[in-house]
């Protein structure tokens, strides 16, 4: 199971947790861990190089399954969207495909 928290502050998304194996199919043809990688890479990389937002963000090869990214002050409301655009994604995998378990948590 996956398991994708989201951070919010207010109204504003401003990080995630994502960790685990959704186990739906083996490694190397599981559509959601799949999905999931690639919708996660593709928030990480617009936030930070292409809005230049600053983030704290730990995604490293040992903590396999495992990433993680709180937005630092101020806030950009570019990628406080892209986050909210990214939680929108995985609920809508989660309601179609099940074995992700997406909340927000109130920071």
């Amino acid at each position: 199971m996956i398991e994708a928290v989201f951070a919010v502050k207010g109204d504003r998304f401003i990080g995630f947790t994502v960790n685990g194996h959704s186990g739906f199919a083996e490694s190397g043809n599981d559509i959601i861990c799949a999905g999931v990688s690639s919708a996660l890479m593709l928030t990480v990389n617009t936030i930070t190089d292409f809005f230049g937002a600053a983030a704290d963000i730990d995604i490293t090869p040992e903590n396999e399954g495992y990433a993680r990214l709180r937005l630092m002050t101020p806030y950009p409301d570019n990628a406080c969207t892209m986050l909210k655009s990214f939680y929108t994604h995985l609920t809508i995998l989660e309601e179609e495909y099940g074995h992700i378990n997406v909340r927000t948590e109130q920071c």
